[in-house]
């Protein structure tokens, strides 16, 4: 649905994640009514603070194009961190879905639905917390 790129931001002197979504990748919605639902529910997530959620610093549109300017968790997807070390046990690994429940659990209380949940948009941190995007 977009492209994620990392950026600096110059005001706040950070580095960013910025996800681009294209309102045209939608199927069976027009561009324009894809391009105000996706605004909304970045919005929406940008409403949202919990430490098992990626933080969401700013949306906005651009050139037709919904932008979520977001926290970047440069470690990885959960599928990368499973594979990450074969003998990494099964506890490690179960330990990490509880997370991941409590940050669509806070999703479903703000109201969002996570229309693509998949251990991609899952991210890990460099000291183990799980970051649903």
């Amino acid at each position: 649905m977009g492209a994620v790129v990392s950026a600096h931001d110059p005001d706040l002197d950070r580095i960013v994640a910025i996800k681009v979504l294209r309102p045209a990748a939608i199927l069976g919605q027009g561009e324009s009514e894809a391009r105000v639902r996706l605004l909304r529910e970045a919005q929406a997530m940008a409403k949202l603070s919990h430490s098992n959620v990626n933080t969401v610093h700013e949306v906005g549109a651009a050139n037709e194009e919904v932008f979520i300017a977001m926290e970047l968790v440069r470690s990885g997807s959960l599928r990368a961190w499973m594979r990450s070390d074969p003998g990494r046990g099964w506890r490690a690994i179960l330990a990490m879905f509880p997370q991941t429940g409590r940050g669509l659990s806070a999703a479903h209380k703000a109201g969002l639905v996570h229309r693509d949940f998949t251990p991609e948009n899952v991210l890990i941190t460099d000291d183990g917390v799980a970051k649903i995007t």
